[in-house]
């Protein structure tokens, strides 16, 4: 048989008072802690979130990573490291060289990858998608201003969206740059010798640039 004995100790009205504020201050710190805590958890997951949204949708996103093989890591690699190492020190690809890069990075996303590469091979993929785009918002940006008669100027807003693809590149390119080293990553450009409204820009695909589109940089 047990006998359940509770003790009560007294206390004087000023030590009670004195307890219950200290209760109530534990039971706010508390509170505090686990708001803390709550509010860590909700940002590890929104920050990720935000940095992803802050790049351009990639209209050809890598495939996901399928449960079993085969697999073609080998063969993505080997296609990515011929042409980003092509890419070094060169303009922005255009004309044909920049239709092939399209090409190839449509077939590119359709590879099947490992888990274990696929976030740093979906990382090359954008990187080569916004290149593409960036290739091809130049381009078209490029021949309207060639035009004696074009309103398109240098900063206007079809070199932003060249922009916007190549500053996107730009961030990517800090992710994967540690594969390729010795890679300098490429260039937007135009000539020296011509600017808004002075006529036509070069010679189609031929045309050697030699200074650095303004805001690029």
């Amino acid at each position: 048989m047990r006998i359940l004995i509770r003790f009560r100790i007294p206390l004087e009205q000023g030590e009670e008072t004195l307890f219950l504020h200290q209760m109530n201050q534990l039971s706010v710190m508390m509170i505090h802690k686990k708001t803390i805590i709550l509010l860590c958890f909700i940002l590890c997951g929104i920050i990720p979130v935000m940095v992803a949204a802050s790049l351009p949708m990639v209209g050809f996103p890598l495939r996901p990573s399928p449960e079993v093989g085969p697999y073609q890591d080998e063969e993505f690699l080997e296609k990515a490291n011929t042409t980003i190492y092509g890419l070094s020190n060169q303009s922005v690809p255009s004309g044909t060289g920049l239709r092939s890069m399209q090409s190839l990075q449509q077939k590119m996303a359709r590879m099947n990858i490992s888990p274990e590469l696929y976030e740093e091979a979906a990382d090359i993929n954008s990187f080569l998608y916004y290149t593409v785009k960036a290739g091809s918002e130049f381009d078209d940006a490029m021949s309207l201003s060639r035009s004696e008669y074009s309103p398109i100027s240098r900063d206007g807003p079809l070199f932003e969206d060249a922009t916007k693809y190549y500053n996107a590149a730009k961030k990517v390119w800090d992710r994967i740059k540690t594969r390729y080293p010795g890679v300098t990553l490429y260039t937007m450009t135009v000539s020296s010798e011509s600017s808004a409204g002075d006529g036509p820009v070069g010679n189609g695909d031929d045309y050697v640039s030699r200074q650095a589109m303004t805001g690029l940089w």
